[in-house]
């Protein structure tokens, strides 16, 4: 019984050292606007390492940024240096709208525009992946009736949906 109790402290204790590094990307096909909108959460004290390491910053503050537009600015140059999306064969830049603060995370938005249909979509998302070696962001993709869904991390980082 000692053991158990022991192993269990252990355990806990070890996983209170290593904390689990995921963020999670909703994308829906708004076939109205012919446009993808783009949900990504990322939790703040991961986003604030991963600012920091990008833009060689020694503090950032992601809950109460003194300059929130600054706070953006710096998120979306982030994002489009480490998410990159191919739609139907051809490499598509979002537009970056900016980021709401919920608990202990960032929600993010950003959209691709002009797109008439969407049949396939090959999604790269390394975002804080040289930040963290256990780093997995879930990539959520919506569209024509249909929810794929996939984990990344640094063994696959691209995975390609087909609708």
């Amino acid at each position: 019984m000692n053991l158990k109790l022991t192993s269990l402290a252990f355990f806990s204790f070890v996983l209170w050292l290593h904390p689990f590094h995921v963020s999670v990307m909703d994308a829906e096909y708004n076939q109205e606007r012919k446009s993808l909108q783009i949900s990504h959460r990322l939790f703040l004290d991961d986003l604030e390492d991963g600012l920091k390491d990008y833009h060689g910053l020694d503090y950032i503050d992601t809950v109460e940024p003194e300059d929130p537009a600054r706070l953006d600015s710096l998120i979306s140059d982030y994002l489009k240096h480490k998410v990159f999306f191919v739609i139907d064969g051809e490499d598509r830049a979002f537009s970056y709208f900016g980021s709401e603060l919920e608990g202990d995370a960032r929600w993010c938005y950003y959209e691709i525009d002009s797109l008439a249909q969407l049949k396939e979509i090959e999604v790269t998302n390394v975002a804080l992946m040289d930040v963290f070696e256990d780093q997995q962001n879930i990539v959520h993709i919506k569209a024509n009736d249909k929810i794929l869904s996939y984990k990344l991390d640094k063994s696959i980082k691209v995975k390609t949906f087909t609708f």
